[in-house]
């Protein structure tokens, strides 16, 4: 496993530096005096809104690192547009946990970069940090203000909150025209305030642009896999059953994470493994019959070559549920097998619907039930899958 996990380290220096290559788009950042320089920024389609980003001159592989206290604004072409604002801002948190008893926000000035969702004669705004969502707006040359929600306690058993947004919008973005009650039904949602936002300028007959990319994101996939596994099982100091190559089935559901341009997922496996064998040990005639349902759960990250190629690296921790498994000897000894639960790391490729993938597992000890016993279950697996959905 030692050898293993060297090599994969090795496979990740390699990965890492065929993606670093290709990460940096089109782009251009505007500096404090002003001037806008086009070049190519690193897009990691972050998840927080960053204080800093990477970016290479047009012929120049050198990449230099630009900070919030340089640059007034940057963008990625046909992806995303970001501006530093310094914003009077109410970080109170939706943990329950974490929350507090103050209804009414509790403001700091902050220096952020905020990101433009939708810019026209209203403009809106996003920050994200963690698991704290926040939205801000600006109508005209205003000042850039948050859209406050905030919920707080009210005692042991209550929790209320303070949705003051949907006043704010409904005094400064709301079209005269518009008759319907989507104020009131509106929610803190990036989805719903894009569409508010979006509303109100086709509405009042302005035009606006959209920063929300639009990519689709395979957000859910279905692989149905199938493959090999070559496993051996071995007791402490002698021989046991030769190496076996077994064909396994099983089925692949990934949950893609919506940000990191799509590289990071949870994945769970199910596949169903077996280990059958005779063979004389210790000048007995011994049988191993073991079958299990294993079920890999893991995360996996993307490297992605174009859209149709990627690699991938995993690691999961595969647990193992046995079927009546039992290694017997010819002279009618019969040991119950125990299922194992390990972890599993594996290395991958990717073509369009096609993907294949090396996954080398712990060794499992079978004979755990036995003190006086020890044993050793070795597996790497060749996992082939085909998309589905």
């Amino acid at each position: 496993m030692k050898k293993t996990l060297i090599a994969l380290m090795l496979i990740v220096g390699i990965l890492e530096t065929l993606d670093a290559q290709i990460r940096f788009e089109r782009a251009y950042f505007i500096d404090n005096e002003g001037k806008r320089t086009e070049c190519g920024i690193k897009n990691s389609d972050w998840s927080n809104n960053p204080n800093s980003f990477g970016f290479q001159s047009p012929g120049s592989n050198k990449t230099i690192t630009a900070s919030i206290n340089e640059v007034q604004e940057f963008g990625v072409y046909n992806f995303s547009k970001y501006i530093r604002a310094k914003v009077e801002m109410d970080r109170s948190s939706g943990n329950v946990s974490k929350m507090g008893y103050a209804g009414n926000p509790e403001f700091r000035t902050e220096a952020i970069f905020l990101r433009v969702l939708i810019e026209g004669q209203a403009t809106l705004y996003s920050f994200t940090d963690g698991d704290l969502i926040l939205f801000f707006f600006k109508v005209g040359s205003g000042s850039i203000q948050q859209l406050l929600f905030k919920k707080y306690i009210v005692d042991q058993n209550t929790v209320a909150t303070n949705a003051e947004f949907r006043e704010q919008l409904a005094t400064s973005v709301k079209c005269p025209q518009d008759r319907s009650n989507a104020l009131k039904e509106l929610d803190y949602y990036k989805s719903e305030l894009i569409r508010y936002f979006s509303t109100y300028h086709q509405c009042m007959g302005l035009k606006f642009l959209n920063y929300e990319p639009k990519i689709k994101r395979d957000l859910f996939n279905v692989r149905i896999t199938s493959g090999l596994s070559f496993s051996s099982f071995t007791f402490k100091g002698v021989d046991g059953f030769p190496q076996k190559i077994i064909p396994r089935l099983g089925l692949d559901a990934e949950f893609v994470l919506p940000f990191n341009k799509s590289k990071w997922a949870f994945f769970v496996e199910p596949n169903l493994q077996a280990f059958f064998s005779t063979d004389a040990i210790r000048g007995d005639l011994s049988s191993i019959n073991y079958r299990s349902l294993e079920l890999p759960v893991g995360l996996r990250h993307y490297f992605y070559v174009s859209p149709d190629l990627r690699f991938s690296l995993s690691a999961a921790y595969a647990f193992d549920f046995n079927f009546k498994s039992a290694l017997s000897r010819s002279d009618g000894t019969k040991y119950d097998l125990l299922g194992g639960n390990v972890f599993a790391f594996g290395a991958g490729m990717g073509y369009k619907k096609f993907s294949a993938e090396m996954r080398w597992y712990q060794d499992r000890d079978l004979l755990g039930l036995y003190t006086a016993l020890e044993s050793k279950l070795s597996k790497v697996a060749l996992v082939l899958g085909w998309k589905i959905f």
